[in-house]
């Protein structure tokens, strides 16, 4: 099967990554964003793959998950969005993201190898509708 270059399409504005809120892995991955903070239009969303020795992993498959849950006070449905990333070499890996919609999305990064989970991290962002003042 061919890879599969992510362009996702997720309906957020402005996204700010908080620290991460779990990381479970024999690998370590860091999650990067292009602008930071994240604005309307699309962004560039970058997962670095290291091993437990700090060597950058090349031959992962990585994927991101991002989820807006539903919201039953404004009928709001959940929404999701799912793809691969693109390896870009160095134990780097990317896709781009179109945000559009503001509130709170689960970020999930899993990388495998062989078919195996090697490393997974999720962390909370809030997408934002008009650009904080710094």
């Amino acid at each position: 099967m061919g890879r599969i270059v992510a362009v996702f399409v997720v309906l957020a504005v402005i996204v700010y990554a908080r620290p991460a809120a779990t990381q479970t892995s024999v690998v370590t991955l860091t999650l990067t964003t292009r602008p930071s903070p994240l604005g309307l239009g699309q962004n560039l969303f970058e997962v670095t793959v290291k091993s437990a020795k700090g060597q950058p992993v090349t031959n992962a498959d990585v994927s991101l998950l991002l989820l807006m849950p539903a919201d039953p006070k404004t009928k709001h449905p959940e929404m999701r969005v799912e793809g691969t990333l693109h390896n870009a070499g160095g134990g780097k890996y990317s896709g781009i993201a179109i945000v559009t919609m503001a509130g709170d999305w689960d970020v999930t990064v899993r990388a495998h190898e062989k078919g195996k989970v090697i490393g997974e991290k999720k962390a909370r962002v809030t997408a934002y509708a008009t650009r904080p003042k710094k």
